[in-house]
């Protein structure tokens, strides 16, 4: 059976998640913490993200980074640096998420 090359990276993950299980890699309730996470992480440590996804409470969500002021968004994600650009990034993700 011929693969499609779109097909290959299910193909792969699934491979390897039937061989090795979830190893529980990236920390988070839910997919859509995984895809803040991946914008906060980007050029900064874990420990920054890790403060400004603390700074959001019990307001990580869709619906609040989408309702929030990019104001308010920037000061939540300080630690995170590149908190600028990341709020912009974090509301078209959302956009798009949802």
């Amino acid at each position: 059976m011929m693969v499609k090359m779109s097909d290959r990276p299910l193909t792969i993950y699934s491979s390897l998640l039937a061989h090795y299980g979830d190893l529980h890699w990236w920390p988070a309730k839910t997919l859509y913490e995984v895809m803040v996470g991946a914008v906060l992480t980007q050029n900064t440590a874990w420990s920054n993200v890790e403060k400004a996804i603390t700074n959001f409470g019990d307001n990580l969500s869709p619906e609040f980074i989408l309702n929030a002021d990019i104001a308010e968004l920037t000061e939540i994600i300080r630690p995170a640096g590149f908190f600028n650009q990341k709020s912009v990034y974090l509301k078209a993700m959302t956009e798009w998420f949802i």
